[in-house]
């Protein structure tokens, strides 16, 4: 016969996930920028007058 049921279990494994991920986050002066998209370098594309 199991002590703890599968809802405990459950709940103990995020709890320990949660913890190791806040544990071992990097400091927030060594964090990256967030990427921004870069700008569009192509020139534009024109369609050809009609004849």
């Amino acid at each position: 016969m199991f002590v703890y049921s599968t809802d405990v279990v459950r709940a103990e494994m995020r709890y320990r996930q949660d913890r190791i991920r806040r544990d071992f986050q990097r400091p927030w002066w060594f964090r990256k920028p967030a990427l921004q998209p870069p700008q569009p370098c192509a020139p534009e594309l024109r369609a050809r007058p009609a004849m």
